[in-house]
């Protein structure tokens, strides 16, 4: 993401705009993240080159430093790369609950396939939120792109899945309630692994198992779209690490994987960001024609970059919009009790 002179983006921390100024402050904007609803989810916004280098940089300084702390490493492969780490929840159900064991919440990182690990590219916020509501925990590193194909990068994310069902009864968790959670090319996975089986089949896990599918700002739903939907370096960037066939492009897209059988419900949760917002919207209709339970989108301010990592950084925070909507699906979609 190159510099723009011009832009109009503070870099200082959030809060409110320069004194005098009549334009409001897109780092306030995007973290305070009110839900969007209507037709204003599609409306035009800003170039993502308006954000200044300096202020993507800031961004990814603070989240790669807000790492969430406590859980416990486990090994899922050979590779030095393929470890999870985990927490239990930090909160049991009722007395009364008829479920034994809690469901898992697993964690997909972001950084186009190709850079961040499973800590430094997670949020620390949502870690224990989720653990204090009585879900348990996991965040998962994989092999990056182009040490791999993003295609194995799926696989060795569903070999984790695997793991976890394996031993669900070490970890005293529930293998028949899965929920995958990814943000960015980590919801891309995420979503992937609910609508083409193959991966998690292959890894021993019925598609049945994922009782849901959190995709955080995701991107290439519909990877032939992508070249028309944001065209430039993020364009670019897909054709790079996917490849440039359209029938493999095809082949790693949610939206033309969604056939059904599929992962029960679908949450995705947006920020503003142009392209993105439309291929969520053609997702969440091919998946309501499917026999999925339920597909819901929710787009919330913050425009770009700006929206795309305070999404990630700050949902768990009681005071953020989309934490609501997040545990208002879940006590739905997957409850602990």
């Amino acid at each position: 993401m190159g510099s723009d002179t011009n832009a109009t983006t503070s870099t200082s921390s959030a809060g409110a705009g320069a004194i005098g100024s009549t334009t409001p402050d897109p780092i306030a904007v995007a973290a305070r993240g009110r839900e969007i609803t209507g037709l204003d989810i599609f409306r035009r916004t800003a170039d993502e080159s308006a954000i200044c280098m300096t202020r993507v940089e800031e961004l990814m300084s603070t989240m790669h430093a807000d790492v969430p702390p406590g859980g416990t490493d486990i090994s899922y492969g050979s590779n030095d790369s393929r470890v999870l780490r985990f927490w239990k929840p930090s909160s049991k159900p009722s007395s009364g609950s008829t479920n034994k064991a809690p469901p898992i919440i697993l964690f997909v990182h972001g950084g186009s396939w190709r850079i961040g690990t499973y800590l430094d590219s997670i949020g620390s916020a949502k870690v224990p939120h989720l653990t204090s509501l009585g879900y348990a925990f996991a965040t998962v590193n994989y092999t990056l792109f182009p040490a791999v194909s993003v295609a194995e990068q799926v696989q060795e994310v569903a070999n984790a899945v695997g793991h976890l069902v394996k031993n669900s009864t070490t970890l005293e968790i529930d293998p028949e309630r899965v929920i995958l959670m990814g943000h960015s090319s980590g919801a891309h996975v995420a979503s992937l692994l609910g609508t083409d089986t193959r991966y998690l089949e292959r890894a021993g896990v019925a598609i049945a198992a994922i009782h849901g599918v959190i995709a955080l700002d995701g991107s290439n739903y519909n990877a032939p779209a992508e070249l028309l939907d944001s065209p430039g370096p993020v364009a670019e960037n897909m054709l790079y690490a996917l490849g440039k066939e359209v029938e493999t492009l095809r082949e790693m897209s949610p939206t033309y994987n969604a056939r059904g059988p599929n992962a029960r419900a679908f949450l995705l949760l947006h920020a503003q960001r142009q392209g993105d917002i439309r291929q969520a919207a053609e997702f969440v209709n091919v998946l309501g024609v499917t026999g999925t339970t339920e597909a819901a989108l929710h787009v919330f301010e913050g425009e770009g970059f700006e929206g795309h990592v305070q999404l990630l950084l700050r949902l768990g925070d009681q005071t953020y919009p989309a934490t609501k909507v997040l545990v208002d699906w879940l006590s739905v979609h997957v409850p602990v009790a």
